[in-house]
């Protein structure tokens, strides 16, 4: 029995450092993109921001969008209030009230969900490419725009993944979604050289109206509270998937705020879990298998040690494995973001992130979240 289990550790170590590895290399081969700010654009534009109570965040989004160093002959905004109980209606239209560009509120009467909410801007914007932000962002960049559509006229890509970031604060609930996000980073971008993208993420997320009517939309998966990004990418893989592309460059990326609470971060991957059965890319399923199973070992050969009063070297192996190519992970980003990262935390992460990862698939095998909205 001990055998059977050492060979499937190590075939799961083996297809997770093979899939990660792959990953690396990927995004070491992507080229960096490099623009000109002073270049003129010539895409009409639009960005669509779908926002439910987001009173705290809404000022300082708009702000950074009304600040891109953009032609405003070129771009339209359209917010979405998708149903909010807050102020974010209030706030919002003041300040577009003092807005030179063109742009346009709708006000949805209930929450009709994220999908519903850009769709319904899509069919009224005028655009040739549409970028879509979440609410709950900020750019640190006034080229953010300007180097996404450079981007765009540059390659002729109709489906742009562009990076995000997010706020390297202090605690344990931050840093663990900062060392997540950095690595799946690195992943994200190394698998679309490949043109395999499987990752991407709808707070920024650009495309073209063209592959977007192409495909239908969101019409094949409406029904879900999820899956604005990656089952969207799905369908674009199945017509052109030679259009997917990742934006390397950090001009283009834009920083979301961690969740405060595990309960809060809990239902957000649950929610995000909730499209895996309906994700045609087997691929994803496979390998959050792989991603389990690896940290199921990691805990086993942790926590073992503890009872035997035996420290087996297989499982030292097993875990430095584990732990180095994370690390290498976080490295990269740190240098790709040129973020600095805070390596104090890193090795009680290693042994934290694996009950996170753990708990999440046991949990997502009972809950299932309620609804369909999901902004």
């Amino acid at each position: 029995m001990m055998l059977v289990i050492k060979i499937i550790s190590v075939l799961s170590l083996a297809f997770y450092l093979a899939y990660l590895i792959r990953g690396i290399i990927g995004f070491s081969k992507t080229d960096y993109f490099t623009t000109d700010p002073t270049a003129l654009n010539k895409t009409k534009t639009a960005i669509i921001i779908c926002a439910r109570n987001e009173e705290k965040n809404i000022e300082k989004c708009l702000q950074g969008i009304f600040s891109q160093n953009f032609d405003k002959e070129l771009l339209e905004i359209i917010l979405v209030n998708d149903g909010s109980t807050d102020n974010t209606k209030e706030i919002a239209g003041k300040l577009f009230s003092d807005y030179k560009g063109a742009f346009l509120i709708i006000n949805n009467t209930e929450n009709l969900g994220k999908k519903k909410s850009i769709t319904s801007a899509i069919e009224v914007c005028n655009a040739e490419l549409i970028v879509c932000r979440d609410a709950d962002t900020y750019t640190q960049n006034e080229n953010w725009l300007k180097t996404i559509v450079s981007f765009y006229e540059s390659s002729g890509k109709q489906f742009i993944i562009a990076p995000l970031e997010i706020e390297n604060g202090n605690g344990l609930i931050n840093q663990l979604q900062f060392y997540e996000n950095s690595a799946l980073a690195i992943v994200t971008g190394g698998y679309a050289y490949y043109e395999t993208a499987f990752l991407c993420n709808g707070a920024n997320l650009a495309f073209t109206k063209k592959i977007f009517e192409k495909t239908g939309g969101y019409k094949s998966h409406i029904g879900l509270n999820s899956g604005d990004d990656v089952l969207f990418l799905e369908e674009v893989k199945k017509v052109e998937p030679e259009s997917v592309a990742y934006l390397k460059n950090t001009k283009a990326s834009i920083v979301t705020y961690p969740l405060p609470t595990l309960s809060k971060l809990f239902k957000q991957k649950l929610r995000w879990a909730s499209k895996f059965d309906k994700n045609p890319n087997q691929i994803n399923a496979f390998l959050g298998v792989i991603v389990c199973l690896v940290h199921l070992f990691s805990l086993i050969y942790l926590i073992k040690p503890i009872f035997t009063h035996h420290i087996p070297l297989f499982g030292i192996i097993f875990v430095f494995w584990r732990v180095f190519i994370d690390f290498l992970l976080l490295f990269l980003a740190s240098r790709y973001f040129n973020k600095p990262v805070k390596w104090g935390w890193f090795l009680p992460l290693s042994v934290v992130y694996s009950f996170y990862v753990i708990i999440t698939a046991a949990l997502s095998l009972v809950i299932k979240p309620k609804g369909t909205k999901g902004v």
